[in-house]
């Protein structure tokens, strides 16, 4: 099953239906039949090792979805939910952050800025 997949680079990692680690996987070892890799997509490939050592799959083949469950569609909504809330959070962190950037700013710039200061005079040390 096709776990991982970045489109602009061109690879991604398959996942074994029985378990084990993920196995690298590039483009060139799909079958062109003109439809791109597609996300848990169940796929027959062979494990081969590359001139660096590392695994990965060629001779990708396509196999045929097995219909869903209701349970399995259940099981997409909870992992959809999750998705959300972590985007939630994500976003969150990001205005919390970005707040606390604005208030050292605001408190940095009173600080150097000396009151009553005339343009083009020097601020000198009390």
């Amino acid at each position: 099953m096709l776990s991982a997949w970045n489109q602009d680079a061109g690879y991604g990692a398959i996942r074994p239906r029985g378990g084990g680690e993920e196995v690298f996987v590039g483009l060139a070892a799909f079958p062109t039949d003109g439809e791109g890799p597609r996300l848990d997509e169940p796929l027959s490939f062979e494990i081969v090792t590359a001139r660096d050592g590392r695994k990965q799959a060629v001779n990708l083949k396509r196999l045929k979805a097995a219909p869903f469950s209701p349970a399995l569609r259940e099981a997409t909504g909870v992992g959809r939910a999750r998705v959300r809330r972590a985007q939630r959070k994500r976003r969150l962190g990001l205005a919390a952050g970005g707040a606390v950037l604005a208030l050292v700013l605001v408190v940095g710039g009173i600080k150097l800025w000396p009151p009553g200061a005339k343009p083009g005079e020097v601020a000198t040390a009390r």
